[in-house]
């Protein structure tokens, strides 16, 4: 896919490139890069459809960036978040044909800014977190960018994906995250994960967010496996249309 490629509507979508950031590696969880590449495009297509939910909702022009995906250990993760910034989020666990946990996050001042346009509010109106009403209109919106995520994903690999009801925690992103990585630890009894990461950008509200992906190591490789068997698959369509091709000229 286009690094540039964009999407527009009533509220609109566009990519734009991260450049290149520092990777740990774990040598039992290590990718190829047709691996690396194939799960890039996949996270590309459903954080795509993402924040296009989160456009429609809002009503607003929202900036992606290309997602990185990162094997990481748990002694470097916090090299890889803004560990002591506040964050207000949901955290959901996926079952089906694949397994793990999603967050979506938005930093404290999008997310007042968030509930301002949600509930109406004049901007700058909402100073903090307390109301029942509050927690709930982040918590949907979250909710909707989760279901979006996971239903691109399912829809690509043709399979069915579940998210849990979503739990919603307004505190420090390390601390939201590191709920995440012990379940993973306890799920799979390891000190090494992999981490997608999607950052998006809404700048004339200075709306940001983070969609965040803990996939188990098994499903993982079915994924990989369904990614390759969908990259031959294309191969061998585009083979077949030269062959067309050729016979067309011949006849």
């Amino acid at each position: 896919m286009d690094e540039k490629d964009r999407t527009e509507g009533n509220g609109m979508v566009k990519k734009i490139d991260e450049g290149e950031r520092q990777v740990f590696w774990d040598s039992e969880l290590e990718l190829n890069a047709f691996q690396r590449d194939a799960l890039r495009e996949l996270g590309s297509i459903a954080s795509c459809h993402a924040v296009t939910s989160l456009a429609e909702i809002t009503g607003l022009t929202i900036n992606i960036k290309v997602p990185t995906v990162e094997v990481v250990s748990i002694e470097n993760t916090e090299k890889l978040i803004e560990a002591e910034k506040i964050v207000a989020g949901n955290f959901v666990q996926l079952d089906g044909g694949f397994s793990g946990y999603l967050q979506v996050l938005f930093p404290e001042r999008s997310a007042f800014r968030l509930v301002d346009i949600l509930m109406g509010r004049m901007p700058g109106e909402t100073k903090n977190i307390e109301t029942e009403m509050e927690e709930s209109a982040l918590m949907e919106t979250g909710n909707i960018l989760a279901s979006s995520f996971c239903s691109a994903i399912a829809d690509f690999l043709q399979f069915p994906l579940m998210p849990s009801p979503p739990s919603f925690a307004f505190d420090m992103m390390g601390a939201m995250v590191e709920s995440a990585i012990i379940a993973m630890v306890q799920a799979q009894e390891t000190e090494h994960f992999i981490l997608f990461k999607c950052n998006f950008q809404e700048e004339a509200n200075a709306i940001y967010g983070y969609i965040l992906l803990f996939p188990l190591q098994d499903s993982l490789k079915d994924i990989l496996s369904s990614l390759e068997a969908v990259a031959v698959k294309e191969k061998v369509m585009e083979s077949e249309k030269k062959i067309r091709g050729k016979e067309n000229e011949c006849a």
